[in-house]
């Protein structure tokens, strides 16, 4: 089972919006998609196959999951970041369900600076009860563009980021990156830095992780010309 995500960029690269759904249908060949920054092509996708909201407002874009394999509902919960968080429920077989998460790390302005560590604080309060109900905690996946990073710790007072990421360690949430990276991975190429950032990562249940066969981060001229962030797959065996 092929899962990927991948901030599209639309609002940026629309100019290349039916090339780049195309290309992340087709050539990557996944079962399920996870978007974000995106609005979907319904000439090309399969309506019944799709969950997506967007943010609204300003952003028309929002957040998503695709499966042009499984059949697929859509999740819901108490959501107070619709449009950044899209949660579905996969049926990968008659007697098992996934519930696949794609997530948008929102950024805000605070005393002029812009943060993403206190909305994502607030995503996952409300995916509590997901993350640790009897029922869904042992199959979620969470994929996405979180616009955050141990790495910019280096840059401020502080190690907000890190605790972040501690916490959803204390979620019992596995980073796919930990089981095949020794360092960050360029995901995002930012217009005003050289620096290689990794904005985009899969979390799973730690119950998923011996199933995790590989994360891959896909890079080639293609991607570079659809957004500025590259797809990451992963692939469950045996699941």
């Amino acid at each position: 089972m092929k899962i990927a995500t991948w901030n599209m960029a639309y609002w940026s690269h629309k100019q290349y919006e039916t090339e780049a759904w195309e290309y992340y249908i087709n050539q990557l060949g996944c079962d399920v998609l996870l978007f974000q920054e995106s609005f979907p092509n319904i000439e090309i996708l399969d309506r019944q196959k799709l969950i997506w909201n967007a943010i609204g407002d300003s952003r028309p874009w929002g957040s998503g999951v695709y499966s042009p394999t499984y059949n697929i509902r859509e999740y819901s919960f108490k959501n107070d970041f619709f449009g950044a968080v899209t949660a579905a429920e996969v049926e990968t077989r008659e007697d098992f369900k996934l519930i696949i998460i794609s997530l948008y790390g929102l950024m805000e302005r605070i005393s002029n600076v812009v943060y993403a560590i206190p909305n994502l604080h607030r995503i996952f309060s409300d995916l509590t009860g997901i993350l640790e109900s009897r029922d869904t905690r042992h199959r979620v996946v969470i994929g996405g563009d979180l616009n955050a990073s141990e790495q910019i710790d280096a840059q401020q007072t502080g190690n907000s980021h890190k605790v972040f990421f501690d916490r959803l360690r204390e979620f019992g949430l596995v980073n796919c990156f930990d089981n095949h990276f020794d360092d960050h991975v360029q995901t995002h190429r930012h217009s005003r830095s050289d620096k290689p950032w990794q904005n985009d990562y899969f979390f799973i249940s730690k119950k998923l992780e011996k199933y995790l066969s590989e994360c891959v981060v896909v890079d080639d001229d293609e991607v570079r010309k659809y957004s500025d962030h590259n797809p990451v797959l992963i692939e469950l065996n045996g699941l």
